[in-house]
């Protein structure tokens, strides 16, 4: 890593009460509390990665070159991310989870539940859910 290719970096060390070892970042961010805070959100960010390419939609095999056509499916995966978690967020109010997933406790993201729940409504004919409204207070 050099400052010609990546600018200034900040090497931080931060171990943690109860871990055993040491975790390392680098970064191109000039403040260490920064550089940390964006850092705790990167769990979040890795489910839906994951949830778009290996748990999920394996986006990662369209093998897509063109920006433009990468752009658009990654659009309409993200369209299609939101309404499985509804399905999720349907499966934990409405008790999906207790027929599609074990009843004594669930390890499954809402990604995950929806996918579930989707799959279970297609094998058994139901009716699935496709509108749903997003409120957003201003």
């Amino acid at each position: 890593m050099t400052e010609t290719a990546y600018g200034p970096i900040l090497l931080l060390c931060c171990w943690a009460k109860g871990y055993k070892a040491p975790l390392y970042l680098i970064t191109n961010m000039a403040s260490a509390d920064e550089a940390c805070r964006v850092y705790a959100k990167r769990f979040r960010i890795e489910t839906f990665f994951s949830d778009q390419k290996s748990r999920g939609f394996h986006i990662h095999k369209s093998h897509l070159a063109d920006p433009t056509r990468l752009t658009r499916l990654v659009m309409a995966a993200c369209f299609a991310y939101i309404w499985i978690i509804h399905l999720g967020v349907l499966c934990e109010q409405d008790g999906w989870g207790r027929i599609i997933h074990r009843s004594e406790r669930c390890d499954l993201s809402l990604f995950q539940l929806g996918l579930r729940l989707l799959e279970h409504l297609l094998n058994e004919d139901r009716a699935i859910p496709v509108a749903f409204y997003v409120s957003m207070e201003t």
